[in-house]
This record gives structure tokens, sequence and C-alpha cells, in this order.
């Protein structure tokens, strides 16, 4: 069976993160734009003149399209899967006319909470012709076949490179909070911990790693160091080395923070919002939606350095079930099964 993957890559991921890793694991031809010679003046014409509220659509979406039609029609007998990594982009025209490829299934991963999905698409005339939908977070199952009306709808976990974001021994810990991240983060729970924190432990440090725009949310305070540009190898030690990492989200689905963060075996105090429960299961990291409870969760982890070393093991342990092979090879499955649909 032919596999073709659209590729979209966050540019704020680094080289270890985000869910074009999954293309590293699968045997694919990769649909990424960069094959087409289209001028650029004319694709972002093209791309000016569509609407946003199917999701987004750029210049470099028009070049994926050319390029995907190129590589449907050169074989057009083949049995064939196209699989969008990213759902909410790149979605338009060959899955409008999908039936000039009917030995092709059409597949996209969901990566947006329910709540964000309803307010940026409106339009779903394109992600109807879905013949099926991968989600990286339970809380989207049953939202995205309601909402599309698809039956075949699967929950998959976003993977992690355990092999590179690890725990490391032989590092010393400091006295440190983590947090990392800008999509979805609570800024406000955030800026009410911090003085607390700090007002709990004069000594303690405080690591806020993100863009410049997520940093400029983030209150200027002693002991708050804010952190960007950071590449992986430091990224890396951030995690190795602090105590915990301090989460709280607004909703999300998968958080990559997290999944880094579990591979490395630092202990997480997060929020019950999105698909944090499911990520989390099983290793106590994972609290109500209440700013006093996520901040004595954290003191309590503080005081208690048997506590530190049972949640890095679980968390360790958790991070094995999403190693990108194993996601791998739940979605060949996926795969196998659509593409014997009639």
């Amino acid at each position: 069976m032919r596999k073709l993957f659209v590729h979209h890559r966050s540019p704020h991921h680094s080289s270890h993160s985000g869910y074009a890793r999954l293309l590293d694991y699968i045997q694919a031809e990769v649909v990424d734009g960069y094959e087409t010679r289209m001028p650029y003046k004319l694709s972002k014409l093209i791309s000016n003149k569509i609407s946003a509220t199917a999701g987004n659509y750029d210049s470099q979406s028009v070049n994926k399209e050319v390029e995907l039609f190129k590589a449907l029609k050169l074989k057009p007998e083949d049995t064939s899967i196209v699989h969008y990594l990213n759902a909410e982009r790149d979605i338009r025209y060959n899955l409008k006319f999908k039936k000039k490829y009917p030995n092709t299934k059409f597949v996209a991963t969901f990566h947006k909470p329910p709540s964000v999905l309803k307010e940026k698409i409106t339009n779903l005339k394109y992600l109807k012709n879905l013949d099926a939908a991968v989600c990286v977070g339970e809380n989207q199952v049953n939202f995205i076949k309601d909402w599309l009306g698809l039956e075949q709808v699967q929950y998959i976990p976003h993977g992690v490179d355990t092999n590179f974001f690890k725990p490391d021994p032989s590092l010393e810990k400091e006295h440190c909070i983590l947090f990392v991240g800008q999509h979805l983060r609570d800024f406000e729970t955030l800026n009410w911990a911090l003085p607390q924190f700090l007002k709990y432990d004069k000594d303690l440090k405080i690591k806020v790693v993100g863009i410049p725009s997520a940093l400029k949310k983030v209150d200027d305070l002693k002991n708050v160091s804010k952190l960007s540009g950071v590449d992986d190898e430091e990224l890396k030690r951030l995690y190795q080395t602090s105590k915990i990492l301090f989460l709280p989200l607004v909703d999300g689905t998968a958080c990559n923070s997290i999944l880094e963060a579990m591979a490395c075996g630092l202990p997480i105090v997060t929020n019950k919002v999105g698909g944090n429960e499911a990520y989390l299961e099983g290793t106590k990291s994972c609290f109500e939606n209440d700013k006093e409870i996520l901040f004595q969760e954290v003191i309590n982890l503080l005081e208690d350095e048997k506590k530190q070393r049972s949640h890095s093991l679980k968390l360790r342990e958790k991070a094995l079930d999403y190693e990108w092979t194993v996601v791998a090879e739940k979605m060949e499955s996926f795969h196998n099964k659509i593409s014997t649909l009639q």
C-alpha cells in the first residue's frame, strides 16, 4: 500500500520534538511542497483568495496541493493512503475532488481541542470528505465523530523521543521549578503562583522557557529567569536538572512539554484539562483545575524527595508507552484498517 504524508512542522519545536517525528518511523512518501516549482507570488496570490474558515491555508499549502495532485495522478491505480499530519491546515481541493482518486483514502490528525476547533474552523465542507481521523487527545474523539459525522475516528497518542529525552542521574538537580511552552498555557495561574513560590522559599529558582511573545506574558520577578531560543540539548538539560515541571493549561490535547518532561523523569504538576489525564494516568501528576491545589501539590513535592524519586520512575515508565515505535505501529494498523474500507 502506498502512503503519502502531507507534512507540517511547527517552527518552535526542537528537532527531537513535534508530530512530524512520526515520519522517521513509517515508510512513506512525504509531501511538503518543496518539489513544486510554482512561483511564490502565484502561490501567495492563490492562498490569499482562500478563506481560513476551513483551516489554515498559505502559499506552502498551495504547493503541497500541487505536489499531492501530481503524486496521485502519477499512479492512480495504486491503493493509497493520504495522511495530513495536521488536519487544521493544508486541506482543500484534493479532498474536495477525492472522487478522482477512487483507490485513495484520506486521513488527517487533529491536534487542537474541541474548543479551538469550533471557534477556528466553521466551514466543514472539506473536512467532511475525510475517510478517517486520528486524535492525539482522548477528549477529541466523540467531538470529531459528531462534528464531522465521521465513523472512523481513533485516538492514537502523540509520541516522544525516549532515546533523546531521558533521565541523566549524573547531573545534579537544581532547586528549580520549570515552566515550558506557550500554546494554551495558563499564564494567569502561573503569574499568580510565581510570588507564592518565592514567598514560600526565597532561594527557589523558576525558569520559564518559551518564544519571546509568550515570555512577555510572564511577570518580571526576582529569581524568575525567562529563556528563549533554547536548543535541543539545553532543553533536555533543563528537564533533567529541574525538580518539577509546573505546567497549568487552559485546554489541550497532547502536550510536547509534558511528554518530554515525562520521558526525562521530571516530576510534573499539571491540571485535569484536555488530554492530560489520559497521558498521565497512574503517575499522580494531574490535579483538579484549582490554582491553590496546584500550588500546594508543588510544595508537597518540593518537601518530599522520596516522592520526587517515586514520581520520576513512574513518569519515565509511562513515557515508554509513547515511544515513537509504539505510536507508529498503532498508526500502521489503523492505516491497514482504513485501506480495506469500501
